[in-house]
């Protein structure tokens, strides 16, 4: 029993998002561990095994790389990434690779990467779902392409090429070394597919798609027969369909959660590379590593394969809510388990900038001395502020058109630079968001995100890393929110009771903030 214990304790990452209920107590992997309590598993599992329903759900991404077939050998190294994959091809896959009668290739499909369910196998898999184009090249190499299309066609009746981007169709026939940029498309999909294209002098060409699979003069397999209508003329290609373009550097950078027994860093790099700390508040640190890609329309996958250097399978489904990315159940060796309801919430710290490591040494603080102050928010805004601003709301990827905001600033660190304090209208019954923007040679770093903030703010005579603790009236009382080497905590109820003796009287956004004194986002 204790081996099954300690068995489903491996691996967890996270219990509550909201820090209510712990996954499992009494496990380093734990969020909330203690050394008295007995383990208690507080997951629902459902084994993938015997309840077809727990089976991840079959949601696949686009890959591109050299695929080696053989009778000993079936492994995949993905365009721009030095790893090597095991390969799980398809029916049709190896059938295409039997007509080339040759064992490499360069391929374009849709697929997932999943762990070996072979226990000696240390690599990941990548299954293939969906073949979308092979190449017959004997000297395979990865595909140089000077566009990222959303679809292509190629003639097997004359020497044409065209290509879908950015609504724009292109189409090329090169004996007559000429070429029509369409200016409008419409594409739609399902069992067959029809795009429709018009030009500035309302000359349509149209494209159609039958999922037939199709071999082109250059003895490549390409997914589709295409047929384009010009006028009274047809002729006949072969074709890719337009699949959604998938950009992979809206997802890229680090992520958080925290709650008091852990801090976990998650970090998403290029090439699929995944790597996790996790920081614990006796001062261990673990790390993971595995890889992620985009799962379904607004979804990612992340795999990790690796704990402390040993074989993991845990597998997360995250969907992205602004700068966040949150989840509600995980995989570990293809079971499901749910967090009580509750969802893992990782928060993006960074956009172009890397966030430094946590710690739990505090450095050298120096005493501050205050003044009694009021800080009012204006109502005028700078340049610099109003972008730092839009810049976290592209990191959100909301529109910026019906948003406004109020600030105050003030040197938060003590490094003589005021730092930004931006509250957004995003309020509910208990509080508004709150950003914090790091000075940086008046370039704005983001910091933090608070919710359930009420104004004013006040600042704290406390010091954590050099940063002042912030306070908040939260009901009849005041929170206090320290900084710890990170950022603030991500919601007021996540602070602690305020001392008496910790109050500054500097008081920011002191004013009544009002939809009239408020700042659009320029």
């Amino acid at each position: 029993m204790l081996r099954v214990m300690t068995y489903l304790c491996l691996f967890i990452i996270t219990g509550c998002a909201q820090q209510h209920h712990p996954i499992i107590e009494d496990s380093l992997y734990s969020l909330n561990a203690t050394k008295q309590k007995t383990p208690e598993p507080a997951l629902n599992s459902h084994s993938s095994i015997k309840n077809k329903n727990a089976i991840i759900p079959a949601k696949y991404a686009n890959f591109s790389g050299i695929v080696t077939i053989t009778a000993k050998q079936r492994t995949i190294r993905l365009c721009h990434n030095d790893d090597v994959f095991n390969l799980q091809p398809n029916n049709h896959l190896l059938t295409q690779m039997k007509r080339l009668n040759q064992g490499n290739a360069y391929i374009e499909f849709e697929g997932q990467i999943n762990q070996s369910r072979n226990p000696t196998h240390q690599r990941a898999v990548i299954s293939v779902e969906q073949l979308h184009y092979l190449a017959n090249k004997n000297d395979s190499a990865c595909r140089i392409t000077t566009t990222a299309p959303n679809f292509e066609v190629i003639g097997t009746e004359q020497n044409w090429v065209g290509y879908g981007q950015d609504n724009i169709f292109t189409f090329i026939i090169k004996d007559l070394n000429s070429k029509s940029a369409i200016k409008k498309s419409v594409i739609t999909k399902g069992l067959k597919a029809f795009v429709e294209t018009q030009n500035n002098n309302g000359e349509s060409l149209n494209i159609s798609f039958t999922g037939n699979g199709c071999i082109d003069n250059k003895n490549n397999y390409w997914q589709y027969r295409t047929k384009l209508f010009i006028k009274t003329t047809q002729i006949k290609g072969c074709g890719k369909y337009p699949n959604q373009q998938e950009n992979t550097q809206d997802w890229l950078g680090d992520y958080r959660y925290k709650n008091n027994n852990v801090t976990i860093e998650l970090a998403l790099t290029e090439n699929h590379q995944a790597n996790v700390k996790y920081h614990y508040r006796n001062g261990k640190i673990q790390r993971s590593r595995g890889y992620w890609h985009l799962y379904g329309s607004s979804g990612l996958k992340l795999l990790l394969t690796q704990h402390q250097g040993k074989k993991a399978n845990v597998i997360y489904h995250f969907r992205r809510d602004g700068v966040r990315l949150q989840a509600s159940q995980q995989w570990r060796d293809n079971k499901k388990y749910s967090f009580n309801g509750a969802l893992l919430t990782l928060d993006r710290m960074t956009d172009e900038i890397k966030i430094e490591s946590f710690t739990t040494i505090e450095p050298n603080s120096k005493i501050r001395l205050f003044q009694s102050e009021t800080i009012a928010s204006p109502t005028v805004s700078t340049p610099a502020i109003n972008k730092a601003v839009k810049r976290y709301f592209a990191m959100h990827r909301t529109k910026t058109d019906k948003s406004k905001y109020w600030f105050s600033e003030y040197d938060l660190n003590g490094d003589g630079n005021k730092d930004l304090l931006v509250m957004l209208d995003w309020c509910k019954n208990d509080g508004c968001v709150l950003l914090v923007f790091e000075n940086k040679l008046n370039r704005y770093k983001f910091i933090s995100r608070i919710a359930q903030v009420q104004a004013p703010i006040q600042i704290s005579k406390t010091q954590q890393h050099q940063w002042q603790s912030l306070l908040i009236k939260k009901n009849q009382s005041w929170q206090q929110l320290d900084f710890d080497g990170i950022s603030y905590p991500t919601k007021v109820t996540n602070g602690q009771q305020a001392k008496i003796d910790q109050f500054t009287q500097v008081l920011l956004m002191s004013n009544s903030l009002t939809a009239e004194n408020s700042i659009h986002i320029k």
